[in-house]
Formats: structure tokens, C-alpha cells, sequence
């Protein structure tokens, strides 16, 4: 893919980070208030995104460079009617939240899917790490706005006023979509069955699956729902949630830029376990003193170390096949990890439905919080292995 593509497709990511904030941020919060039952939401968030997984491997088993282009772009036009669907039933929504959800869940497979085949052509080994960080900064600069606009536009005028803003942004993707002159994807049949029996005589490829797999238990997994959550019912105000994510969004730009500094130092990172544990220390004070100030500290640690955790194990598991016998299995490789990847958000949204259904207290959120975090130590033991074998393979 030529250096324009990737410019608007970039372009494209920053602003379809300003509509993902909504559904990642004020969605399950805006549910929350129609229907008051969080057990809900967890349960129809797993049940959605395992179908989601089940499209997801059909599309890239069988995508090529005739069809890629136009599931992108479908991608929006998608999304565009699942907005389409809010502003017309607007809190009726509620009636129909399970197939809402599982709509929405193919968009975001549809517009995934061919972006991480492309991700992973386009990008040579020395590239990876600086690439990822470059579309995290992007992302988090949309992050710094959208949050806090996004609670503004709620709290002042309404929830379908903004998705009237989100459907004129998402119209912007479309167009600028069609700029886009070629989507290569390399054209071969998957062979799943030939590509694992090559991939697990490398323990990094075991490492970096088994890295995605506990990533997912932990902070993308159930913890991603759970928090706007949590600081909602701590602040009670849209706004005020917005407020926050914005501020925390800086501090994941400031931390994503010194490891772009370290990157191109090529210095070696020995820091990944360290920052989960520093990670999972505070869900631990969380759950004893469960204050607004500690939430806060906790966030700030989700949005320093967390970020660069979650930067530095995307671009591991996009290099990890960049081997000579390896490297040409880009499409079964990213089907193997999806499922490691849908495996582990099973189970995140899985405990955290038991425990929140079967032994609810007033302090129960932070509990699974905390537990889902000591995932997150393992699944830096395994980045840091993957780490060591890449630092060592590019000297």
C-alpha cells in the first residue's frame, strides 16, 4: 500500500475515533439508565461479540483485493445506519438492544478485518512498534475532544443531538473512503491447519498468542465496559465523565510519545511486567478503599502503562510472523489470534457476570476490576518473552 493510502486511512482512524468514543464511553451508560441492570449489559456484550469473532475469522479467511476495499467502506456506511437506527427509535432501542448490539459488532468487524490485514502488509519490521504508537497518539488526540464534547452535547442539549453529530461525521469517513486507490491484501487461499504446524515450533508465536489470550481477560476484555461504568456512577454526570477521559487521554499521548522516544533509541524494554503489577496493585487499593481519589490513580495507571502495554503487544503480535517461513501466513495468523483473543473476552465478560450476578456488594465492580487486572501480570510475561526474542532479532 502506497504512503497516500495510509495517509487517508490514518485520517480515516483519527475520525472514526471521535464516533468509537461514544459507543466505547456513553453507550453502555446511556443502556444503564434506560434499563438499570448492569448484568444486562455485561451479558449482552459477550453474547455480541462472540458473534462478532465467528464473522470476523469468515471475512478474513476469505477476503481478497476485490472485495477488501469494498468491506471497508461498507464498514461505514454500516455504521451509518446503526446511528440511523438510534435517531429513529431513540430510547425504543432498548427493545431491540441484543440485535442492536450484534449489528454494531459486525460493523466493527467489517471495518477491522481488512485494516489488520493491511496493518500487517504494509509496514517493515523496523516499523511496527513506532506505526502502532503513531495511530495510538492519533486516536488519543481524538480522545482529548470527544469525551468531554460528547458529555457537553449530552448533558446540555440531548443524546440524539449527538447522534446527529455522529452521523455527519461518520457521512465525512465515507467520502474521504473513496479516496482510496488500492487495498492490498495478498491473494492465497487460508491453510490454518499449515500455518500452526510451522508457527508452534516458535515459542514467540506461542508467547505472543498466549500474551493476547491473558490481554483479553484483563483490560480489553470486560474492563472496558466496566469502567465509564463505574466512574459514571461515582460522578453521576455525563460531562463530568467526559471531563475525565479527556484529561486521562493526554496523559496516554504524553506516554505514547516517550515510547516513541525509546523506540528510536531501540533501547531495550524490560518494563512490562513492572507496569502491570504497578497496574493491579492499585485495582488491590481500590478494592479497600474504594475512593474517588484512588479510582483516579487507577485510571491514570490504565492510561500511562496500560496505553504503552497495549501499543507494545499490538505491534509484537503484527511482527511476530516476520520470519522467513512465516511470513506469508499473515491472514492465518491473525485468524489464530482472534480466536485466542475472542477466547479470553469470554471468559473476561464471563466472570464478570458471575461474580457481579451471584455475589453482589456494594464495592463488587472493583472487585472484578481487580481480578480481571492480575490477568493482565501473566499477560506481560508472555509480552516480555516476545519482547526479548524481537530486541534480539533485529540486533
Amino acid at each position: 500500500m502506497d504512503e497516500k493510502n495510509r495517509k487517508i486511512i490514518a485520517i480515516i482512524s483519527f475520525v472514526r475515533k471521535f464516533i468509537s468514543v461514544f459507543f466505547n464511553i456513553f453507550f453502555d451508560i446511556y443502556v444503564l439508565k434506560l434499563i438499570n441492570d448492569l448484568g444486562f449489559i455485561i451479558l449482552i456484550n459477550l453474547i455480541s461479540l462472540v458473534i462478532g469473532y465467528a464473522l470476523n475469522t469468515l471475512i478474513v479467511k476469505y477476503m481478497n483485493n476485490k472485495i477488501a476495499k469494498n468491506v471497508y467502506i461498507t464498514s461505514f456506511i454500516f455504521l451509518l445506519f446503526c446511528i440511523g437506527l438510534l435517531l429513529i427509535f431513540k430510547e425504543k432501542i432498548i427493545q431491540y438492544i441484543l440485535l442492536y448490539k450484534i449489528l454494531y459488532r459486525i460493523q466493527e468487524e467489517w471495518y477491522s478485518a481488512p485494516l489488520e490485514m493491511i496493518i500487517m502488509g504494509s509496514n517493515s519490521h523496523n516499523t511496527f512498534s513506532s506505526f502502532q504508537a503513531n495511530m495510538n497518539i492519533l486516536a488519543g488526540l481524538a480522545t482529548i475532544f470527544t469525551p468531554i464534547f460528547s458529555g457537553f452535547i449530552i448533558e446540555t442539549f440531548s443524546y440524539n443531538i449527538l447522534f446527529i453529530i455522529l452521523a455527519i461525521e461518520t457521512f465525512i469517513v465515507i467520502i474521504t473512503s473513496t479516496r482510496i486507490t488500492s487495498f492490498y491484501i495478498k491473494e492465497r487461499k487460508a491453510n490454518v491447519k499449515e500455518f500452526w504446524n510451522k508457527a508452534k515450533k516458535y515459542n514467540h508465536m506461542k508467547d505472543i498468542y498466549k500474551c493476547m489470550f491473558y490481554r483479553r481477560i484483563s483490560v480489553q476484555g470486560a474492563i472496558t465496559n466496566l469502567l465509564p461504568i463505574i466512574l459514571f456512577l461515582k460522578l453521576n454526570s455525563e460531562l463530568s465523565v467526559g471531563t475525565y477521559n479527556s484529561i486521562f487521554a493526554i496523559l496516554s499521548i504524553i506516554a505514547l510519545s516517550l515510547l516513541k522516544l525509546v523506540n528510536k533509541r531501540n533501547i531495550s524494554k524490560n518494563f512490562y511486567i513492572q507496569f502491570a503489577i504497578l497496574i493491579f496493585i492499585s485495582t488491590l487499593i481500590l478494592v479497600f478503599i474504594p475512593s474517588f481519589t484512588i479510582l483516579i490513580i487507577y485510571y491514570i495507571c490504565m492510561n500511562t502503562f496500560a496505553v504503552v502495554i497495549e501499543s507494545e503487544s499490538c505491534s509484537a503480535v503484527y511482527e511476530a510472523i516476520n520470519t522467513k517461513e512465516l511470513s506469508i501466513y499473515s491472514r492465518e495468523h491473525y485468524i489464530v489470534y482472534s480466536i485466542y483473543m475472542c477466547i479470553g473476552q469470554v471468559i473476561s465478560y464471563s466472570i464478570a457476570y458471575i461474580l457481579y450476578r451471584n455475589f453482589y456488594n456494594a464495592n463488587i465492580l472493583s472487585i472484578v476490576v481487580s481480578i480481571l487486572t492480575f490477568f493482565l501480570v501473566i499477560s506481560c510475561m508472555y509480552l516480555q518473552k516476545t519482547e526479548e526474542y524481537l530486541y534480539n532479532k533485529k540486533e
